[in-house]
Parts: C-alpha cells; structure tokens; sequence
C-alpha cells in the first residue's frame, strides 16, 4: 500500500458538440465539429475525498483511420458508449493512477472500435484519475510520479527500468513559455506565412512529388527561419512513397521529422531516410513498444490517457528515441492538460501543436476568461507558467 493509494468511488460523464469554424483537413478528410467528452472521477484516499476530471474531443475521423463500415454519426455514439464503459468500470479500482490506468488499457480489447478509437475513450477517463488522485494528495501530479507514489517503471515498461521512475525522466528545467506549431493544410494560402516558425504540413499523400511541392512552397512562404514537419495521417500506401517524397524536396528545405506515413497497420521499413520517421496512430500498448521496430521514435498526445502517454515518453527517453508532443485539437481542461504535460517533458522539438486556437476557438470560452494568457501567441509563443500546479493541469 503506497502512502497517496486511491480508490475511485464516482466516475461521471459528460458530452457536448465543440464546433470548429474551419476544417480541419486530414488524409482521410475534413473535420468540422467533434464531440467534446469530459469525465469526472471521485476519489476516496484514506479519510480524504477529492474529485479530478479529464476531458478530450472524440476524434473519430483520426481514431478510426481508414476502417470503413460505419457512419461519422455511428462512430460518435459508439465512441461515445466507449467513454461511459471504461468510467464504469474505473469505480472500485484501487492504487495508483499508472496502475489503475494499465488496468484500464486491458480492458480495450473487449471495446467494439479500432484500438485507436479505444485509446482517446480512455483518455478523460484516465486523466481523470491522474487528476483526482494528486487532488487528493494536495501536490501536482508531476511531483508524484516517484517512489513512494508510484511503482518503478520496471513493472510496466520490463526489468530493465528497474529503479527508473517517470520523474527520472522530466524536465528540470521547465520553461514558462512554449513556441506553437501551426497546421499548414493541404488546400490553405500561403501568403500569411511569412515569419512563422514552427510549421506541420498536412500532406494529401496521393503524389509524393505534388506533396513535395506543396512543402516546398510553404517553405518559400515561410521565408528563412521556419522548422517543418511533415504528416501525411497514414496517407502513403509504402515505405517508398515516402522515400521518393523526401528524396523530391529541394535541398535548402530542411525537415525535422515526418509523423505516420503509412497506414496503423504496417510496418515501416525505412527506405535509406535520413529524416526521423515516428510512430503515431500505430503506437501499440506502452508495454509492447519494445517490440516495434524500424520506426525513429514517437509521438506522444496526452489524448490517449495520461498513463499511456507517460510510459511512452519514459520508454522513449530511455531508448534514445526521437520524442515530439502533438495535439488532438484540444481545448478547455485538455488544452490545459496538454500543456502541463509539454512543460514538464523533454522533446527533439519544442514546439507546441496548439490547433483549437485556429480551429475549435469556441470550445476554448470558458479558458479565455480562465487562463488568457495560454490562448494569446506573443511573436509565436504562449504562456504556460501557471500549467501544471494542481493536479494534471
């Protein structure tokens, strides 16, 4: 029994339509409005109580992918029904938050949506119970994935962390301002470009030397100074489309990474690339990463539940791997969430993929009147320095 063991005695949720006032373009198409679930998790440390919550929007375009068979109405309510399945079963479960939360990751299998799908109906669920249970200790969460509070690492990630602890990995130096990374999209103009540095292109992965001119003139437009990343959201069908993309861009335009090329389901074997290629909507169980293989490193995105996001990233760390945090179009409590979760992590790039403050503004209202300062860029970076002191947040 570990001093801070919790038990969760409530877990409640709640859905609302978070509408975005520009789509949001992704290979398997637009995006323009998604459900928003938060849950709310009691409690019970001893003699205390504390509530924690969790939010994310139901993404089920990216969830789901390429799997067909399914209406965007029917993928929404069975992601719906997913949420409130895994809130139920998180009341009674006793322990610590990573525990609990590995507990919660065997139980996907038995959800009737692809894994991924899985994933983000666990994650309000799961940072609800992060969120709750530091509450419940009176210390932001961050300070409490160490010994006593937690396992060591060794019991999920294998033996070879023994003695490891998630805090071993972060950051000690935790910055107070983040710089954002825009979404360029495959149909967006260019001319409001210029100066901007941090820049993910959205590619239509149809015809690799198209893209490649696509990110070649987004990055004339960006003038000198701009970092890319490139995503083509599974869009590739091999290994040496992508190669031929990369090997058609022009040599005075410099990639930091390319997230997902190909499609969850198959394997990358690199093509003599150079550029860090990362495991996104295939990342499997934090607890079999070590059998992924070929792949530069990982994206980690707090949506798929807090525990299987810190895992990753610890993994990742340990294994010398390529690390970047990237959005699910956030917003509200998980804008927050997300942010805390950047401050305190340490990634090959620092940017911060902050897209709800172009797409879903009015899913933030409520942040705006809170937390202003994590909504308002300043010469291309936020504020962050009140992230990650109570709580996941």
């Amino acid at each position: 029994m570990r001093p801070t063991d919790a038990r969760v005695v409530d877990a409640t949720v709640g859905f609302r339509h978070v509408p975005f006032s520009t789509p949001l373009v992704l290979s398997s198409g637009p995006i323009d409005g998604l459900t928003e679930a938060t849950v709310t998790v009691t409690v019970e440390t001893g003699e205390r109580q504390a509530t924690g919550s969790g939010s994310v929007l139901l993404s089920h375009p990216w969830a789901y992918g390429s799997a067909a068979g399914r209406t965007a109405e029917d993928r929404d309510t069975a992601m719906r029904q997913g949420v409130a399945a895994l809130a139920r079963d998180a009341v009674g479960a006793t322990g610590d938050p990573l525990t609990i939360g590995v507990g919660l990751l065997d139980a996907l299998p038995g959800l009737p949506v692809p894994r991924l799908a899985a994933e983000v109906c666990l994650g309000p669920v799961d940072a609800a119970v992060h969120d709750a249970w530091a509450r419940a200790a009176g210390r932001p969460a961050h300070a409490l994935y160490t010994d006593p509070f937690v396992p060591d690492l060794a019991a999920f990630l294998g033996p070879d962390f023994t003695g490891r602890y998630p805090a071993d990995f972060l950051a000690t130096d935790v910055p107070d301002r983040l710089p954002v990374q825009w979404i360029v999209g495959p149909d967006d103009p260019l001319d409001g470009l210029a100066g901007a540095r941090w820049l993910k292109v959205k590619l239509r992965a149809v015809d690799p030397i198209a893209d490649a001119a696509r990110v070649a003139a987004v990055a004339a437009a960006a003038g000198r100074g701009r970092r890319l990343a490139l995503d083509p959201n599974e869009g590739y069908g091999t290994a040496e489309a992508v190669g031929e993309l990369l090997a058609a861009l022009p040599s005075e335009v410099a990639v930091d990474y390319v997230e997902q090329p190909l499609p969850r389901s198959l394997p990358w074997d690199p093509p003599g690339v150079r550029i860090p290629v990362l495991l996104d909507e295939g990342l499997p169980d934090p607890r079999r990463l070590d059998e992924v293989t070929g792949w530069d490193g990982v994206v980690v995105k707090t949506c798929r539940g807090q525990t299987a996001t810190l895992l990753t990233y610890c993994w990742a760390r340990r294994r010398g791997r390529y690390v970047v945090q990237q959005d699910l179009t956030h917003v509200g409590a998980s804008l927050e969430h997300a942010a805390a979760f950047a401050r305190r992590t340490i990634r090959a790039v620092p940017a911060f993929e902050c897209n709800s403050l172009r797409f879903a503004p009015a899913g933030n209202a409520e942040l705006t009147r809170r937390r202003p300062e994590l909504l308002t860029v300043v010469d291309g970076w936020i504020d962050v320095s009140s992230c990650g002191k109570d709580g996941i947040r």
